[in-house]
């Protein structure tokens, strides 16, 4: 009997290393499956890194073109506006320049009048005036116009 428990015990034992080596198969195949797909995983986010990196690459270039593009531009307003300014400063010293002129000109004819001023303040403190009314009630010629008074005026001064 203990030939054939014996002989029994061999069969099962077969068959429980049977199972466990079909398990153990079982799970191999499950793990190198699992295995492939980590692979294909793996490359498939190394497809999409690449493809990303590519596009950043384009947002760099277009970042570089968008930079000179603005600094092209700051310096085309730069110029206008220098431009500009500078115009204007050319435009506001001639108007200096002709103010100048202007005020110096003004002086010059103050200068004018006052000396004719001094004149005939000292030609009325002289009394020529009432000289001059008696030379009309005695025939002479009557003064009419500024000019007239400014000729007989110079003429008791510079004979």
């Amino acid at each position: 009997m203990s030939k054939e428990v014996v002989g029994q015990s061999e069969p099962m034992e077969t068959r429980e290393k049977a199972r466990k080596a079909s398990r153990s198969r079982d799970m191999l195949t499950a793990l190198e499956n699992g295995v492939v797909n980590l692979e294909e995983s793996v490359r498939n986010m190394k497809e999409t890194l690449e493809l990303v990196e590519g596009r950043m690459d384009g947002f760099d270039s277009m970042e570089e073109q968008l930079k000179g593009f603005v600094l092209d531009s700051l310096d085309a307003n730069a110029e206008k506006m220098n431009e500009l300014v500078e115009s204007t400063a050319k435009k506001l010293a001639e108007k200096d320049e002709n103010l100048e002129d202007m005020v110096l000109a003004m002086k010059k004819e103050i200068e004018e009048l006052k000396g004719e001023l001094t004149i005939y303040k000292a030609a009325l403190s002289n009394g020529m005036l009432s000289s001059r009314s008696t030379d009309e009630k005695r025939g002479g010629n009557t003064i009419e116009t500024w000019e007239e008074f400014e000729r007989e005026l110079k003429k008791q001064f510079y004979p």
